[in-house]
């Protein structure tokens, strides 16, 4: 990422540079005034320092009346950068160099197209009117709470794993996908897939020799959606499972789990010793999400 961003502030700067460069060819065919005060220029790094500064100086001005003859802006002939802040170097303060305003929001975009970020999901645009019953919108909305609590303190939360689960329509993944997002405004690198997903991207690590795993025990915080959907394929993926929970817990990484099986079912589909890794009570907060199915509201709308 970090590449692709210099590359990126590298291509506004000379973006900038050829469009100055065009302003000034068409001032000097205009007016050979500015052939002039450039060729002055040109000869003033000969100079001494304070000569240099004073000369500059007096070109500047001189260049400025030339402009304001010709009814163009003083500032014509300056640089014009896509951020006014770092002037598209990306960084800001001196001698302390900071991140850009522009830069973090970039890295921001590129976190969310990396995390598979539904980006009409978040907290903000969670609405209690669509539970049907005052008791659905009561747990949701104590849910939400505890959920945002966890976003606001990653990446180390005091409980490291959440295991929301319940049946299917009830909100879960709209709730991992919130948390994600909250993640990624505090800048928290985050991944969210699918087991499906993640049963496909093991295997094609299998035919290109390139694991996919590092990704999935490394990044601060992993959301992994749809548990106990995904095929079961021999060899690969309660082993698979296992390897991220408990890498990941070793690690003393962030994790959000969601499922619509219950402990029991969980170790019965998945094996004990990979349901002791996501369910250890000294480190994960269960979650259940009961109350009517959201989606049947939905249809009912229709």
């Amino acid at each position: 990422m970090k590449q692709d961003l210099e590359t990126y502030y590298a291509d506004l700067r000379r973006n900038a540079v050829r469009q100055l460069e065009a302003r000034r060819k068409a001032c000097e065919a205009m007016d050979p005034g500015f052939a002039a005060l450039q060729a002055k220029r040109g000869r003033v790094f000969s100079l001494p320092a304070q000569g240099a500064k004073l000369t500059l100086s007096t070109i500047r001005l001189e260049e400025e009346a030339l402009l304001k003859r010709h009814d163009l802006p003083k500032d014509y002939l300056q640089p014009v950068y896509a951020c006014s802040l770092c002037k598209d170097t990306g960084y800001v303060g001196d001698p302390v160099k900071k991140k850009c305003a522009c830069r973090l929001k970039l890295e921001q975009r590129e976190m969310v197209e990396n995390a598979r970020i539904n980006e009409r999901e978040t907290f903000e645009s969670f609405r209690e009117s669509i539970y049907p019953d005052d008791a659905s919108r009561q747990s949701a909305l104590k849910i939400m709470a505890y959920c945002q609590r966890y976003a606001d303190t990653l990446p180390t939360p005091n409980i490291r794993q959440l295991y929301l689960y319940g049946e299917a329509g009830r909100g879960k993944s709209f709730m991992g996908n919130a948390i994600a997002a909250r993640a990624i405004e505090h800048g928290v690198e985050s991944l969210r897939l699918t087991a499906y997903r993640m049963n496909e991207e093991v295997m094609r690590g299998f035919s290109t020799n390139v694991s996919p795993l590092p990704r999935f025990t490394q990044v601060p915080l992993l959301v992994l959606d749809d548990l106990g959907t995904e095929a079961m394929i021999p060899n690969v993926t309660a082993e698979t499972l296992f390897a991220i929970a408990d890498q990941r817990n070793m690690s003393r990484l962030a994790t959000v789990y969601i499922s619509n099986l219950n402990a029991a079912e969980l170790a019965e589909h998945y094996g004990e010793r990979t349901a002791s890794r996501i369910l250890d009570a000294a480190i994960t907060r269960s979650i259940v999400f009961d109350g009517a199915s959201l989606r049947t509201k939905k249809e009912e709308r229709r």
